[in-house]
């Protein structure tokens, strides 16, 4: 009797279930990505139900037809919403002077790229080819053009001493020399002179007091678009180097930092160095 019951529980919870997706797909919402959200959602849970519950045979029939029908549904609409979100997005960049390129999933603007997935209504925005990710944001154009102005904004505003970052950025190199007993003109790891980097860059507040409120921030991006703005390089006769990773010699996307380049591909490094200027 007990599991009669049990049986019989199991079954009504799965109708309940079947019915409640069933009227959440009727509701007849407008809006594409979020009847795409419904569709995508919905029909798994009642293709899920119809396997557990015990129905007869006609009326499986119906909803495995009004299944296939919500389906067709959904193709048609993801087909729309990638050729909108596309035109739209490219209407806003162009209007700030930005350009797109590419191809769903993957579309490119200036130094980002932008991973769309229009089934689960998710953008993903990369500062570089998928290199430092930005953020994970709806599928919708405007918040996608406000993030990535936003955050044009704050590298492009940056004010760089460039004799100050020099010096700092030698004075960085030196420390990783003096712990791996090495010499002027030895490549320094991309993980090892950024770490020491931001680390020499900190502010008094730091030093006198070095706990986590007084830490300021330093990430991959800002060091990567602060090399690529330097337009000196030379620091106490020496030059900075940048060393092109080699194809395959990186175990992790950390080893390596992408620069961008005026053509826009930009390059991948794997250290800096300095060397001294030939007199």
């Amino acid at each position: 009797m007990d599991d009669l019951i049990k049986t019989l529980n199991t079954q009504a919870n799965s109708l309940k279930t079947l019915v409640k997706s069933i009227k959440k797909i009727g509701t007849g919402e407008e809006e594409i990505l979020k009847r795409l959200n419904i569709l995508h959602g919905e029909i798994g849970v009642i293709g899920r139900q119809l396997q557990r519950l015990r129905l007869e045979e006609p009326l499986i029939a119906d909803i495995t037809e009004a299944l296939h029908i919500w389906e067709e549904e959904a193709g048609e609409l993801e087909s729309r919403a990638k050729a909108a979100f596309g035109e739209e997005l490219e209407k806003l960049l162009k209007a700030q002077g930005y350009s797109l390129e590419g191809n769903y999933p993957k579309l490119k603007t200036s130094f980002y790229t932008i991973l769309v997935d229009i089934r689960s209504n998710r953008v993903t925005l990369y500062y570089g080819p998928e290199a430092e990710k930005i953020a994970t944001l709806p599928a919708l154009p405007e918040r996608v053009c406000d993030e990535i102005f936003r955050y044009d904004a704050s590298l492009a505003g940056r004010v760089v001493d460039e004799g100050v970052f020099l010096a700092n950025l030698f004075e960085a190199y030196s420390v990783c020399l003096h712990r791996s007993k090495k010499k002027i003109g030895a490549e320094v790891p991309i993980p090892e002179i950024l770490s020491t980097f931001a680390f020499v860059t900190q502010d008094t507040r730091f030093t006198k007091n070095p706990v986590r409120a007084n830490y300021r921030d330093y990430d991959r991006a800002t060091f990567s678009h602060d090399l690529y703005s330097l337009k000196e390089r030379t620091f106490g006769g020496y030059e900075m180097v940048t060393v092109t990773a080699r194809r395959g010699e990186t175990r992790s996307r950390y080893d390596t930092l992408w620069i961008p380049a005026s053509s826009g591909r930009g390059e991948l490094i794997s250290g800096i160095k300095f060397r001294e200027v030939m007199k």
